[in-house]
């Protein structure tokens, strides 16, 4: 039962936000001593510009509401969403205003705070989190959503409990729950996390900034997003990101709305693209993105792997409604799926999976084709999965076992360039080629009327082409000359190849 709060004090604060200075405005506050719960009710007054709020505390940060209107009420022992509980310090606090959209005028702020001596908020459910949890222990393809928004998020109504739903009709293994720029949703993922065996639930945060989202997966203390603040950079956000171990993903990069998604396009041009880990091709409902956005994503993604940058292939998509979303073409968990190979059910193996680049995008979900490609020495028959290199090889196969995908078309792609299409209409179709000796990079789409299903991330070969059957050591006519490859197309309906070795 709650005790009656009593108010120490309250306060007002206005006064303008200058377009000019950054992108963010401070506005210090001071906390009195015995504060046990404070609330902080704002307003930009004005319906043509957009304001984001968050707080810090003299410990460092608290919250982020973003743009979310309620008051943000921050508590010890519990706070309203986006924002986290804990000691109350008195003396100087922080409001932080973000310049989301001004329009090129100066904006307002007033702010309404008060302080109790009392919490009103009751407690709900917490634990720590456990890094340390696997579901199981068995190699596989894991079938996950990695771009996922709870009501943690000032921009999201979902509760747990209906991603935790949709996630297991849709059939997933693991929901990464990325919300904007805060860490308020971690205890709460650890203590429904308790009740489940089947699914899971992945924490992780999606980087918000002005010029770019990026999903900072498997991390749970805050990455601070305020780019331009105290010299903060784009860079400094991808190093943090790796430093608690985490894969940073960049989201949605060439999602260009402009007032409709604010920052939503990847624009910093100091990004270290060698240091980044993945790239999400698709969001959201393929229905409506796919012909829209993903070219441009993959093509971004084919400029970096041009440059020397490996790229692991991560769908999202960016559900905020646990499939509540209403209109003809909502997103919702789980559309596109992505599969991980990895060693297990757990965080660390997810994100080593993806570290490794073995993933493949399936873009409406797991009743899209799936795709198992593997590069096979045709001499040795040594062989590597996604992610990796073949080396010293004359002739390569590309195994790709491909469940679901009768009536649609198998495409291989190197170096970004389509090079080869064939119906899949029977179990087997192959191409033979030798390598080019030069490195490349391979993957494979399956299409249908012209739309993407699936893309697998790449394999690379580094191979030799005097090693070639028939070339220059062997004494042959010699194929070294061609650009070609070896493809092996297999197609089985639930019939998963057996041989798979531990790398």
């Amino acid at each position: 039962m709650l005790a009656i709060a009593a108010v120490i004090s309250s306060m007002q604060l206005t006064g303008p936000v200058p377009v000019d200075g950054g992108d963010y405005l401070l506005v210090p506050f001071t906390v009195p001593a015995g504060t046990v719960e404070l609330t902080i009710a704002h307003d930009d007054g004005s319906d043509a510009q957009i304001l984001d709020w968050g707080v810090w505390s003299p410990d460092g940060f608290r919250g982020w509401g973003g743009g979310l209107t309620e008051p943000a009420i921050i508590g010890v022992a519990e706070s309203s969403r986006g924002y986290v509980d804990g000691p109350i310090t008195p003396g100087e606090w922080t409001l932080v205003i973000g310049k989301a959209k001004l329009g090129g005028q100066p904006g307002q702020y007033t702010v309404d705070l008060e302080f109790r001596d009392a919490a009103t908020l009751p407690v709900g459910p917490r634990a720590p989190y456990d890094r340390e949890l696997t579901l199981s222990t068995e190699r596989r393809w894991y079938a996950g959503d990695f771009h996922v928004h709870s009501n943690e998020s000032g921009d999201a109504p979902a509760l747990l409990d209906d991603i935790v739903d949709l996630a297991r009709a849709r059939g997933l293994d693991f929901v990464v729950v990325t919300d904007h720029n805060t860490i308020s949703h971690v205890p709460r993922l650890a203590a429904r996390q308790a009740t489940l065996t089947d699914l899971l639930l992945v924490p992780g945060a999606e980087v918000t900034t002005y010029g770019g989202h990026a999903n900072a997966v498997g991390t749970t203390s805050y990455i601070d997003h305020r780019v331009g603040l105290g010299g903060r950079t784009a860079r400094g956000i991808l190093d943090e990101v790796h430093a608690r171990a985490g894969v940073f993903s960049i989201n949605h990069p060439a999602l260009d709305l402009g007032d409709l998604c604010i920052g939503c396009a990847w624009t910093h041009t100091d990004t270290q693209w060698d240091q980044v880990d993945a790239i999400e091709i698709q969001t959201g409902n393929a229905d409506l993105t796919a012909a829209l956005f993903t070219p441009r994503t993959i093509a971004l993604w084919d400029l970096q792997e041009d440059a020397g940058n490996h790229l692991a292939a991560l769908g999202g998509s960016d559900d905020h409604r646990a499939g509540m979303e209403t209109g003809s073409l909502p997103a919702r968990i789980g559309s596109p799926t992505t599969m991980v190979l990895a060693d297990a059910l757990s965080e660390q193996a997810i994100r080593d999976g993806v570290f490794r680049g073995r993933t493949v995008v399936r873009f409406h979900g797991p009743e899209d084709p799936m795709v198992i490609l593997v590069a096979r020495d045709t001499q040795s028959s040594k062989e590597v999965d996604l992610g990796s290199t073949l080396t010293e090889v004359g002739e390569v196969e590309l195994e790709a076992t491909i469940e679901g995908g009768e009536g649609a078309v198998a495409e291989l792609w190197r170096n970004g360039v389509q090079v080869e299409t064939r119906a899949i209409t029977g179990p087997v179709t192959c191409f033979v080629r030798p390598v080019s000796g030069e490195l490349e990079r391979y993957r494979v789409e399956v299409t249908r009327d012209g739309n993407r299903l699936t893309v697998t991330s790449h394999v690379y070969v580094d191979g030799d082409p005097a090693l070639a059957p028939g070339g220059c050591c062997d004494g042959g006519a010699g194929r070294t000359g061609s650009l070609a490859l070896a493809l092996l197309i297999l197609v089985r309906v639930r019939q998963w190849p057996k041989r798979r070795r531990r790398r």
